[in-house]
């Protein structure tokens, strides 16, 4: 074996063994390491021995007997009251939605019928107003000027007349006695028939000088509110000028649409339950109308028109509304809601909770109603039954289950 060391690094031992074993000789091993693990090994035996024989090591602890595991405790599901439903005979509907903006069924823009100027104006926006109520006075002085040279012009023509028919009368007598000329009573004929008409002119304008001065009184033509005030007092006001506006609000209406699609489900007096923004949950009652022959351009949905009763005045125009037409309607019949019917390879099936544990029930679906939300059960329930109405695809039948408060 060769030596990593060089000589000169070796101490004396390790050169004397390097000399032994080169010359062939078995180097001498120390034997000192050995006696002292024999001494280490006889202090500890002699140790143990001593502690033992003086009760110094403990007694082992015993054994514990192996714990059998427990067996699982049986799941019970939780449903709480809103996931169940309990069968029983009920009405069902089909609806429409509609919307639209509620507007007065009767409205009416007044207009100036004369040219005079505005003495005063009794009302202002927001006044409710009766029938026949005055809203507004107009001058009548020129008026009655204008009705009065109407009335002298007609007079006049009337005399007029009257001496003209009286020249005619003798005219055709002379022609018949031979006295005068045909020619005469055409004359004749001809200027009475010319202040004939110009009487029954002049005529005419009185009767309008006399409207006129009627329309100096604007008054309300039906019980109603003011919803527009366009003129003030002292103004001059032409013939034709926008005055007032006045609406209705005992009786309002809604233009809703619905598809043309299905325009042959709706008639007139179909129910309609409406919403109006502004009054929460508060539902009012109305009917359908009318319908228009015609589809909106370029869409497919009919303008439909509903009634809307507001006695009280609630209500106002401009506001929004939402609603449902009943299209079809059905009592005592069987429902659950489409949450709880399920389906499988052997057909359809709801999961009642009638027992301890939930139950597979076959059922026979008549149809769907409420826009698909309710569905008419034909067979497999009965009333009193509680079927599980919550989307919970995990649940099967035979699981335990147990209702919380």
């Amino acid at each position: 074996m060769h030596n990593p060391k060089p000589d000169w690094a070796m101490n004396k031992r390790e050169k004397a063994r390097a000399e032994a074993i080169a010359k062939g000789e078995k180097p001498k091993r120390r034997k000192w390491p050995w006696l002292v693990l024999l001494v280490l090994a006889v202090t500890a035996g002699g140790g143990y021995y001593y502690a033992d024989q003086n009760g110094l090591i403990p007694e082992p602890p015993e054994q514990a007997a192996p714990v059998e595991p427990e067996a699982p405790a049986e799941l019970i599901v939780r449903l709480a009251p809103f996931e169940v439903t309990e069968v029983a005979p009920g009405d069902l509907s089909e609806t429409l939605r509609v919307t639209g903006s509620l507007t007065p069924s009767r409205q009416v823009h007044l207009s100036a019928e004369v040219s005079a100027r505005l003495l005063d104006v009794t009302v202002r926006e927001g006044d409710s107003v009766k029938e026949g109520a005055l809203l507004a006075q107009f001058d009548v002085v020129s008026l009655e000027n204008q009705l009065a040279q109407a009335q002298s012009n007609a007079e006049a023509t009337r005399v007029q007349f009257a001496q003209a028919q009286s020249d005619f009368e003798r005219t055709q007598t002379l022609v018949e006695r031979d006295l005068a000329a045909p020619t005469a009573l055409e004359n004749a004929q001809s200027g009475l028939d010319q202040l004939r008409a110009q009487v029954a002119a002049q005529e005419t304008s009185v009767q309008n000088a006399q409207t006129a001065l009627e329309k100096a009184r604007v008054t309300a033509p039906f019980d109603g509110v003011i919803a527009e005030r366009q003129v003030d007092p002292g103004a001059f006001v032409a013939t034709g000028s926008p005055l007032f506006t006045i609406v209705d609000l005992t009786s309002l209406e809604v233009e809703a649409t619905a598809p043309v699609s299905i325009s042959n489900q709706i008639t007139e007096g179909q129910i309609v339950t409406l919403r109006v923004e502004g009054f929460g949950d508060q539902t009012f009652t109305g009917e359908v109308e009318r319908l228009n022959p015609m589809a909106i351009s370029g869409s497919r949905m009919l303008p439909v028109y509903i009634a809307l009763e507001n006695t009280n005045g609630a209500l106002r125009g401009g506001m929004f509304a939402t609603g449902r037409i009943t299209l079809e309607e059905k009592s005592d019949a069987l429902w659950v809601p489409v949450e709880a019917i399920r389906e499988d390879a052997q057909g359809t099936f709801v999961l009642t909770a009638n027992g301890e544990a939930l139950e597979r029930r076959a059922v026979e679906v008549a149809r769907d109603w409420d826009n698909g939300a309710k569905v008419e059960i034909a067979s497999g329930l009965e009333p009193g039954d509680t079927v599980v109405s919550a989307p919970l695809p995990e649940l099967r039948a035979g699981q335990k289950f147990a209702i919380t408060e």
